[in-house]
């Protein structure tokens, strides 16, 4: 057990999954004492389902919606999840499984409710010092506390800042335009001709909810190549390219190298998803870290994780199209260990400053993992996820059998999970959700509980 001098003061900012799971790394170890701070006034983070009440909706949660992963593949390794025979679950009940993450394991104790982080600041510091001490302050019951932590890791999640595409004549559209973000309940489009703009998961959700109360709702994919029509009332169109002076909007087929146009749009949504934000990094924060908007990307970083040239400040729940709660749980415990081994003295498991640097410039300029690569897609991972998984643990000194067993289980479940999600046409029935699962970790793979996909659609890609 540490000395009292050797404590370790350690911040987190945000108390939803990725701030829990941070917590429970760290309160692992009796030499850190960690502090959490929350705006909110309970833990959950994004599954703090609130409803609108009349106001403008500013949270991506909304009444209806269900998990698109199984809940045996995102629950935490540490903390199965009881209380429901379904794999995919609502929103309440994975902000209740939160709650009693939260309470297993004592976290609720280190969280300070209500606090609004406002500035962070890396401390004045010898050039060679790659550590520096953090300096936060935050504002609690109208009052403002400032105090120094040997390390922070910054959790407040990426669905905060919705991204909007750049739409060529958009103010002449003459209906309502919003942003998924605002979406909350399907029956406000009863009658209504609405245009959802992106078809990833929130936008073929959103799209297969309105389907059966809307006149008729378009979804527009930039990788479709000409309108798709089904035996549902979601027409699928290709990408959209502008709003006319007469406020049509019109689409670009590939495939006859046309225009296609609709011109009794009532409704747009913008399911063109959120932009990383930081409002507590600025000018003042003696800290080099560049988020632009639009491009979706945060630099310098080493491994998506720890700051390049200050590992003393990591971002944790970065990557995206991932499974969110197992990865929160390795980068935690790689932070973590990261410092333990820094704090002792010994063999530091991160590289040189120089080689961090080269990394986050190579990451940065690379866009992903996929050749050829976007900007957009610097914190895509996708099923790069898993190698990205076990180079974390391996780093760390916590890779296994075990752990070789839960991270391939994982992606057996995922592929599968992903397989039946992309067999489904839009605005059909939700049939892989009523999917379930159970986990065979040792044999690194699961086992079909119940289904109603057929053969026939699992061949349907």
């Amino acid at each position: 057990m540490s000395s009292t001098s050797d404590t370790k003061h350690i911040a987190i900012i945000g108390a939803g999954a990725a701030g829990l799971a941070s917590a429970r790394a760290f309160l692992r170890c009796t030499q850190f004492q960690v502090s959490v701070f929350e705006s909110r006034n309970r833990p959950g983070g994004i599954w703090d389902y609130d409803s609108t009440n009349g106001t403008k909706k500013c949270r991506p949660m909304y009444k209806n919606l269900r998990t698109n992963l199984p809940k045996e593949l995102m629950a935490f390794r540490e903390f199965p999840w009881t209380g429901t025979e379904e794999s995919y679950v609502t929103h309440t009940e994975v902000n209740r499984y939160l709650n009693d993450y939260c309470r297993k394991f004592g976290l609720e104790n280190h969280i300070h409710y209500g606090c609004n982080v406002e500035q962070l600041a890396v401390t004045e510091h010898d050039d060679n010092e790659q550590w520096p001490r953090i300096e936060l302050q935050w504002k609690c019951d109208g009052k403002t506390v400032n105090q120094t932590f040997d390390n922070v890791l910054i959790c407040n999640g990426h669905y905060a800042l919705p991204s909007y595409p750049n739409l060529q004549g958009i103010d002449a559209f003459k209906g309502r335009v919003i942003h998924a973000i605002e979406y909350d309940n399907p029956d406000e489009y009863k009658g209504k001709t609405v245009l959802c703009i992106g078809a990833r998961a929130s936008g073929v959700d959103i799209a297969r909810e309105i389907g059966p109360v809307a006149n008729k709702v378009y979804l527009s994919d930039s990788t479709s190549a000409e309108r798709k029509e089904f035996d549902t009332n979601v027409v699928l169109m290709p990408r959209t390219q502008c709003v006319d002076e007469d406020g049509v909007v019109h689409f670009y087929s590939t495939t006859s190298n046309q225009k296609e146009k609709v011109e009794d749009i009532d409704v747009i949504i913008f399911c063109s998803g959120y932009d990383y934000g930081f409002p507590f990094i600025n000018k003042d924060s003696n800290l080099d870290l560049q988020f632009v908007a639009g491009e979706r990307r945060v630099s310098p970083l080493y491994e998506q994780l720890w700051h390049a040239n200050y590992p003393s400040i990591s971002f944790i729940g970065l990557p995206h199209s991932v499974v969110p709660f197992p990865l929160f749980e390795i980068q935690a415990n790689a932070v973590r260990k990261a410092l333990q081994q820094h704090n002792s003295g010994l063999h530091e498991i991160l590289p040189s400053l120089s080689e961090r640097l080269q990394h986050a410039e190579k990451a940065a300029l690379n866009g992903g993992p996929d050749d050829p690569g976007r900007v957009q897609d610097t914190h895509f991972l996708g099923s790069h996820q898993w190698d990205y998984c076990r180079r974390l643990a391996k780093l760390s000194g916590f890779y296994d059998e075990d752990t070789e067993n839960y991270i391939a289980t994982n992606k057996q479940l995922y592929d599968c999970s992903g397989r039946e999600r992309k067999a489904m046409i839009p605005g059909g029935d939700d049939t892989y959700r009523k999917t379930r699962f159970s986990r065979d970790d040792d044999s690194q793979t699961y086992k079909v509980r119940y289904s109603e996909m057929s053969s026939v659609q699992l061949e349907t890609k």
